[in-house]
């Protein structure tokens, strides 16, 4: 339990909302929304595609949770020998981006951390795991790869050298994973490796949000508070519960030879990785039947997005020094949306009796 697979093509969301007679209508814009960006530029940005180059989006773009607060993070992927071309062709997708208009407002570029709006080569995202090589920015990408990560290409041209180079990232996690080299029986067994570098990520990003307030002064102190309490937190969530879906799965037990095994492990991940973080959450509930507290917790991620689509409430969240954020009513108001998903994690995570809990005591803490 769970058993079996996630479906990437299925929209559980709406699924639930059919099934339980309640509506998140801000959600299902955001859903829709990011589509339709998601289709914009893959048509302005097609023609750079090629046999060694994709066009990865992340972020709320990749999520679907677009957003008019929304930038478009990405980075230009290469899986191939380097060249000058490159270059040329990620400054003029810059520039194409630029011109791109979205309900009539040109789209948001990336922030000035440099992880995205460049390029990102696979010999590093791939073999750099681990060690002084590896950087937050390395890092960042190659989990974001695996959790929060889309190729714009033309539909029936989908493999190309994103889903490659995520293969090999994952493959990379579990021929290396001595877990996987034990006995051939039907022990329950999950990808620890994975796993271990999906905690490393979240204590990456935590350590990082105070070191960013530090650098730049508390700036936007309030507005990445809230993001690191909510759909940051989903994130790594969904991280957690990808791994967790080897747990105790039968349709996953071990019963054939090593390399067969593994496949049908990589093409199980992969699901997850062509999945949303809230599909995964809302899936993985439902396995579970745990359906009150899936509710719960969509419930206040629809409170969350829609706070974030209102351009005033992001604009003084922006602007709120660190210093009067705990006066502030507008933050105290997300602050307690956070508070309330954090409430339901806590509850299904250790307080309900259930494969989860095992999980998250036996893995999730050592």
């Amino acid at each position: 339990m769970p058993d079996g697979s996630i479906d990437p093509k299925v929209d559980y969301i709406a699924q639930l909302s059919d099934e339980s007679g309640v509506k998140w209508p801000t959600i299902a814009i955001a859903n829709a929304d990011a589509v339709e960006v998601q289709r914009l530029l893959c048509d302005k940005l097609s023609q750079f595609s090629s046999d060694d180059v994709d066009f990865v989006v992340f972020g709320s773009l990749a999520r679907r949770e677009w957003t008019s607060g929304s930038d478009v993070d990405w980075t230009m992927l290469v899986d191939g020998q380097a060249n000058a071309d490159h270059r040329k062709t990620a400054r003029e997708i810059n520039r194409t981006l630029g011109e791109v208009k979205f309900h009539g407002t040109k789209l948001k570029p990336p922030g000035t951390e440099a992880t995205f709006g460049n390029m990102a080569f696979s010999h590093e995202i791939v073999h750099r795991i681990g060690g002084q090589a590896d950087t937050n920015s390395n890092t960042t990408q190659r989990i974001l790869f695996l959790m929060e990560a889309t190729a714009l290409r033309e539909p029936g041209d989908e493999f190309g050298p994103f889903e490659r180079i995520v293969r090999q990232i994952l493959n990379r996690y579990l021929v290396s994973d001595s877990n996987f080299h034990s006995q051939n029986d039907i022990e329950s067994r999950i990808p620890r490796f994975l796993l271990n570098d999906i905690v490393r990520y979240w204590r990456t990003l935590c350590v990082d949000f105070a070191y960013k307030d530090w650098e730049q002064g508390g700036k936007k102190w309030a507005l990445r508070n809230i993001k690191l309490r909510t759909s940051r937190k989903l994130l790594f969530v969904s991280g957690l519960l990808t791994v967790f879906s080897c747990f105790q799965n039968e349709s996953l037990q071990r019963h054939d030879d090593e390399n067969s095994y593994m496949l049908k492990l990589q093409e199980h991940l992969m699901n997850f990785v062509h999945s949303t973080p809230l599909n995964i959450f809302i899936w993985t509930m439902q396995q579970l039947e745990l359906d009150k507290q899936c509710q719960e917790f969509v419930n206040d991620y629809e409170k969350f997005l829609l706070l974030m689509d209102d351009k005033a409430i992001r604009n003084h969240l922006s602007e709120l020094s660190e210093e009067n954020v705990y006066d502030d009513e507008k933050f105290i108001d997300c602050q307690k949306i956070s508070h309330s998903l954090q409430k339901t994690l806590t509850e299904i995570c250790f307080r309900i009796k259930s494969p989860l809990s095992e999980f998250t005591f036996g893995y999730g803490l050592f």
